[in-house]
């Protein structure tokens, strides 16, 4: 699961505190390296993100009806997906015009985007148990019928809108010294430590269970009477998985030490925080690699193993 981005923290946030004089200075000199790496990673993200999700909405919307469970999952997640990275766009835009907004408008732009982020997330932990039980346990997965198959999508939904309601309601008016802030900009806007930390419990706990059932099916996957290579197939697949997963844990990890410095007011932990930022925003690249390893990985398998079908049929046709 993704780390929890704050008004604090989000990139557009570091921009607009950089101050650089007009004079002949150039402005990614008066940019920390980490918030340069952060924008990079953001526009990468979003460049890639954007297309492939939207790809992969248009290769399913024609075929969601009667579909597996799986399609309807891949379909959500790639919707998710997309709304996220469309929200990361319009905050960006936001923060760099700094339009003058009431703090229920900066609001309901703040639950909008979480809303999409935890969505994501936890149809990804959906995933990991759908498959979990679909290839191990099918027998147990084929007695979930299609109406409690729908009552799973609308609840991973229903989690998404209500898991972001303590972060929005905790917004307050962040300030610059000793002086107030801007009430009227979205990107003073400051999130309580107290409310982060619940939302995060929550994250890493559902990125322990998107990690215990990946690790489980790979143990159980070698158990099964399969050929060696399709024990390797799947094998590869979903080691990436769980090679991704492992590594959401780094923008959890950097988020816990910003959540620190914010605590603590500690210039050392504010200091490695700084440092830390583009780690944060490696959470967004998953919005661009989750179609490829979900939906297109998927698809080609499927395209394989419709290859070997057919040699083997133009085979027994000759023999015949």
């Amino acid at each position: 699961m993704a780390p929890v981005h704050g008004s604090n923290t989000s990139l557009v946030f570091y921009f607009s505190n950089t101050n650089c004089s007009s004079s002949g200075t150039s402005v990614l000199s008066c940019i920390h390296p980490s918030y340069i790496a952060a924008g990079v990673i953001t526009v990468v993200s979003c460049l890639l993100g954007i297309p492939t999700n939207i790809l992969m909405i248009v290769k399913l919307s024609s075929h969601l009806r009667g579909s597996s469970m799986s399609k309807r999952l891949f379909f959500n997640l790639a919707l998710s997906d997309l709304l996220s990275l469309f929200c990361l766009l319009a905050a960006g835009v936001i923060f760099a015009t700094r339009p003058r907004l009431t703090h229920e408008l900066c609001q309901l732009l703040f639950y909008i985007f979480f809303f999409c982020i935890t969505s994501s997330s936890n149809i990804l932990m959906l995933i990991s148990i759908q498959r979990y039980y679909q290839i191990l346990h099918h027998t147990k997965w084929d007695k979930v019928t299609r109406t409690w198959q729908r009552v799973l999508l609308f609840t991973v939904w229903m989690l998404g809108g209500l898991l972001p309601l303590p972060l929005v309601l905790s917004l307050t008016d962040g300030k610059k010294g000793d002086e107030p802030s801007n009430r009227l900009s979205c990107r003073n806007k400051l999130i309580t430590p107290q409310a982060e930390v619940v939302y995060m419990v929550i994250i890493i706990s559902c990125q322990l269970v998107v990690l215990f059932f990946y690790v489980q099916l790979v143990r159980g996957v070698k158990k099964v009477q399969k050929s060696n290579k399709q024990k390797q197939k799947i094998n590869k697949l979903f080691s990436r998985i769980l090679a991704v997963s492992l590594i959401d844990f780094l923008p959890l990890l950097a988020r816990i030490v910003a959540i620190a410095a914010h605590s603590t007011s500690s210039k050392m932990l504010s200091d490695v925080s700084k440092n830390l930022t583009f780690i944060e925003c490696f959470y967004f690249l998953n919005h661009c690699l989750n179609p490829l390893l979900y939906f297109f990985a998927s698809r080609h398998q499927l395209r394989d193993r419709g290859k070997k079908r057919k040699i083997f049929l133009m085979a027994l046709n000759e023999n015949s």
